[in-house]
């Protein structure tokens, strides 16, 4: 029995469902895994399966990628932001203590 019998799915088949079950494909994963179809059918749906699920890793990548630029570049404008006010804020403490020194905001001395 040298063909495989579509019956019995190949152990790629088998891991190509496993991967589309995974990923939430699963209807895809039960048509692969149920073997329909001649030898290159299923093997060309494998194929295109795996391109599928690649090109679909590929575009998640890229996604989580440029999320985690925006949410670093959003991290430093804020920790920016939040260091420009500390020191807007020490500068206004540090003048107050200046005049507390000097007998207050009048400067006549009473």
């Amino acid at each position: 029995m040298s063909e495989q019998s579509s019956r019995f799915p190949s152990p790629r088949a088998r891991r190509v469902a496993a991967v589309l079950a995974i990923s939430g494909l699963g209807a895809g994963a039960g048509l692969i895994a149920a073997g329909c179809g001649s030898d290159d059918n299923n093997s060309d749906s494998v194929n295109n399966a795996i391109d599928s699920i690649q090109s679909q890793a590929s575009s998640v990548q890229s996604q989580i990628s440029t999320a985690l630029t925006n949410a670093n570049e959003q991290a430093q404008s804020v920790q920016s932001q939040a260091e420009d006010k500390v020191q807007s804020i020490q500068g206004e403490i540090d003048q107050d203590q200046k005049q507390d020194q000097n007998g207050g905001s009048g400067g006549y001395g009473y």
